[in-house]
């Protein structure tokens, strides 16, 4: 089971660096909040105003590498919590992602993040 989790966090990893708004639509539920605080203010993104951003970002560049690391999985029947660090356009995050399992698929319900001083 974890396994499908890790891939999960896999492709979106991999979305964030190549700014695919294809794969977070496929990594994401619709209806999933984006929540942290960055550059002073809180940001509360819904799907869709978080992929805008992305893909207007100098994210996406082809020469980058998914860059993150695990820390822990806690899963409970069809719900899991995932925390992780990751690293993009420079900068450096803590991040826990919510997912939900449906249909055998992990979907990511919730991002809360951290940008690392």
């Amino acid at each position: 089971m974890s396994e499908t989790i890790s891939q999960t966090v896999s492709d979106y990893v991999q979305a964030m660096t190549y700014a695919d708004a294809s794969l977070l639509r496929d990594v994401f539920d619709p209806r999933a909040s984006i929540v942290g605080n960055y550059e002073g203010a809180t940001e509360w993104l819904s799907l869709e105003d978080f992929i805008h951003q992305i893909r207007s970002a100098d994210q996406g560049l082809q020469g980058q590498n998914p860059d993150f690391k695990i820390l822990g999985i806690d899963k409970v029947g069809d719900s899991a919590s995932v925390k992780l660090t990751t690293h993009f356009a420079g900068m450096d995050f803590s991040e826990y992602l919510s997912l939900l399992e449906r249909d055998k698929n992990w979907t990511i319900i919730h991002k809360l993040y951290c940008l690392q001083g």
